[in-house]
């Protein structure tokens, strides 16, 4: 019981660390993809070190989670498929985005390409009713519930704040496709905190 307890701070700092180092490389990879002006080669290398830093966090993460016990067969698969489904995400973006700046589509063809990205993101949501279906472990599933209404509520709070100060033209336009990326944010908050992991 110690060893697990022992080995959930350090493992939880050591994981925190790879996430802080791939968010650095990928802001300077990204940065000098716009800088050099790559065009669609730095778009294909940029996609690789996304996918590439997103699958080494999904090991990292398993490991730490078998490490302290709060890992699953249910758990497993959906790790692969949130992978598989980020993976398409990233590079049906990259591919919108280079088809709508290089290629002169029609209207139909525009909401096709437009609409790719947004199947990894029903990719992923589907991903996570499966693993609330799957999850066999009461106290396993109850964690994925709370982290679910933090990231939710984290979501709507900031949509609310932001919608309002928008409307008073006191703050930018921010599009709606960022509704995933700040739920995203909430349920790995939640899942950082203290009362999160109880």
């Amino acid at each position: 019981m110690s060893a697990t307890t022992d080995a959930e701070p350090s493992g939880s700092r050591k994981l925190y660390l790879i996430a802080l180092a791939e968010a650095i490389a990928l802001a300077a990879a990204a940065a000098a993809v716009i800088r050099l002006d790559l065009g669609w080669i730095g778009t294909v290398l940029l996609s690789v070190l996304v996918i590439l830093f997103g699958y080494t966090m999904f090991r990292a993460g398993e490991r730490q989670a078998k490490a302290s016990g709060n890992f699953s067969i249910a758990i497993g698969r959906y790790n692969r498929r949130m992978m598989a489904a980020g993976a398409f995400y990233v590079v049906g973006l990259f591919a919108a985005v280079w088809a709508h700046d290089t290629l002169k589509l029609s209207s139909a063809a525009a909401f096709a390409v437009a609409f790719l990205p947004s199947i990894g993101v029903l990719w992923m949501v589907w991903a996570m009713g499966r693993l609330l279906a799957e999850e066999q472990d009461e106290y396993l599933r109850h964690r994925l519930v709370r982290s679910s209404l933090f990231g939710l509520g984290t979501l709507l709070t900031l949509a609310t704040v932001w919608g309002f100060f928008e409307q008073f033209d006191l703050v930018p336009h921010v599009p709606t496709w960022a509704a995933v990326p700040v739920f995203a944010v909430g349920l790995g908050l939640a899942n950082c905190v203290p009362w999160g992991r109880k």
